[in-house]
């Protein structure tokens, strides 16, 4: 028998459950439930059904309108975060904290008195180091993704090569599998943490900290940076360099949707923790199947962009599901050793049958886009358009968005579940580099340009108005050796620059 005290903040046991003898944990153990921290509901906490049901609600006709009326809603939708994560972010920077952060919840111990836990219920406290190494990967993913936008002439700033060409068809293909995947993975991560900041901090410093870390290069890029970056592109495109007003955070959209999220989850009572084992492979493409197709409706009815975000493979119900999904996992255990019906199990069981899946439609895919662009006259050549093409784009977002996830976690577990000096260098400036990496990719395509122009002598045009050109160039293998070469110097620079900014900017490891 349990009991809630809210001057203590925790459940404690009435009635102790006899010792398991098993040696493995269940993914939620009955006894662990006396432990799960939450902090006591605030005044700004809905009742949890009540709380989730208002939050799906405005979500969901915000998304209805977004797509009966997109030539409206994507102005309004963009207007209405900016202006909300602004003014939001000048609230919690001006605010003095009105509460102190919660402890750890208090557990009883076996004289009678309360003490503090120093390690996790289930035992000495695991350290999931192959999380922060899969946060490198990830973010080298994002800048490789965008200077492959930037070589397969659209998605992008600032971009070369739009017309049928061999690469432009290997381009996409790796295009629509990374973005099935990689931002989903950033959600769930995020929301992987999130629990345990909001136990630790309390509903204000909670927010408090989230707006600090995530809304301040928000708005600084939306006003500041973004204009910058327009300098460069606009000088790459022959055109006449102008300041662009507008705001746009870019790929910090991501940041604006977490702040979202953050805040939805901050509003929600805790108290009674959610309980719930991880999902199977079948349950994932099960459920990932119906939610795919709405995906997809939403990208075509969508209008392009929500509230900044890109609607694509694996992006808004995606995007909502993992982060949420990530704080369940931590909640339950999920990704820790030992833990019966966690992620690790359910690799033990299923790895070669899921590794074997994604890189079997993954070479299919690469394989057809060849073929396709091989076959198809360049005037005819137009991937969405092409019933087939359209079929495997739904199927590989499917099987991606279900099982890329459990593959990742499961590949750098086993593979890279340690930490030394330059994983500490790389994860501390991972999120520095999400944040500058346009400039560099759009600076090493820019140099691309000016190179290619003086090597050849031919001008790329860019219309009036564009940043993308059309114009052939003399060989296709000018794209591969460019996209390679300004791919590897935007990593490289990216991951270099940033380290150097936390290090040399007063307080910038405060905040990036």
């Amino acid at each position: 028998r349990y009991v809630w005290t809210s001057e203590r903040r925790q459940l404690v046991i009435l009635d102790p459950p006899p010792p398991d003898p098993s040696p493995r944990a269940t993914a939620v153990p009955y006894p662990t439930l006396a432990f799960l921290p939450s902090p006591a509901p605030t005044n700004m906490a809905f009742p949890k059904s009540k709380s989730m049901w208002v939050h799906f609600s405005v979500l969901s006709l915000l998304t209805i309108a977004q797509c009966g009326i997109p030539s409206v809603m994507v102005t309004v939708s963009c207007v209405l975060i900016f202006l909300w994560v602004t003014f939001s972010t000048i609230y919690y920077m001006c605010k003095k904290p009105a509460e102190a952060a919660p402890s750890a919840p208090l557990l009883p111990s076996s004289s009678g008195e309360d003490k503090a836990p120093s390690v996790a219920p289930s035992g000495k406290k695991e350290r999931l180091y192959y999380l922060d190494n899969l946060k490198i990967f990830l973010t080298a993913v994002v800048i490789l993704h965008h200077q492959t936008c930037s070589f397969v002439g659209n998605g992008w700033y600032f971009n070369i090569g739009n017309y049928s060409n061999s690469f432009q068809a290997v381009g996409n293909a790796l295009l629509a599998q990374n973005q099935s995947y990689f931002m989903c993975a950033f959600f769930f991560i995020s929301g992987y943490f999130t629990p345990t900041s909001f136990d630790r901090k309390g509903h204000f410093l909670f927010l408090r900290d989230k707006f600090k870390r995530l809304g301040i290069p928000y708005v600084t890029f939306c006003l500041v940076l973004a204009g910058l970056l327009g300098l460069i592109y606009q000088a790459g495109a022959h055109h006449d360099v102008k300041w662009e007003p507008t705001p746009n955070p870019g790929p910090l959209w991501f940041v604006g949707w977490l702040l979202v999220f953050n805040t939805a989850y901050a509003n929600t009572d805790h108290s009674t923790p959610t309980v719930m084992s991880c999902p199977t492979p079948s349950k994932m493409l099960l459920w990932c199947f119906f939610i795919n197709i709405l995906n997809w409706i939403v990208m075509i009815f969508g209008g392009g962009t929500f509230a900044y975000m890109p609607l694509t493979f694996g992006s808004l119900p995606f995007d909502v599901m993992h982060f949420y999904g990530g704080c369940i996992a931590k909640r339950n255990r999920w990704l820790e050793s030992g833990v019966e019906g966690g992620i690790i199990e359910i690799m033990d069981k299923h790895r070669k049958k899921m590794y074997s899946t994604i890189a079997f439609f993954s070479v299919a895919m690469f394989g057809y886009s060849i073929y396709y662009q091989q076959s198809t006259p360049a005037d005819d050549y137009d991937e969405a358009s092409n019933t087939p093409s359209l079929i495997g784009l739904f199927v590989i977002s499917w099987l991606f968005i279900s099982l890329m996830l459990f593959c990742q976690l499961d590949f750098f577990r086993n593979h890279f579940n340690s930490t030394g000096k330059w994983s500490k260098i790389l994860s501390g400036a991972a999120y520095t580099a999400y944040i500058i990496h346009p400039f560099f990719v759009c600076s090493m395509t820019a140099a691309f340009v000016a190179i290619y122009e003086a090597s050849t002598g031919e001008t790329l045009v860019f219309e009036d108005g564009r940043t993308d050109s059309e114009t052939v160039l003399d060989s296709d293998a000018w794209l591969w050796g460019g996209w390679a070469v300004c791919t590897l110097l935007s990593v490289t620079l990216t991951f270099f620059f940033a380290y150097w900014i936390r290090e040399l900017v007063p307080g910038a490891k405060q905040i990036i």
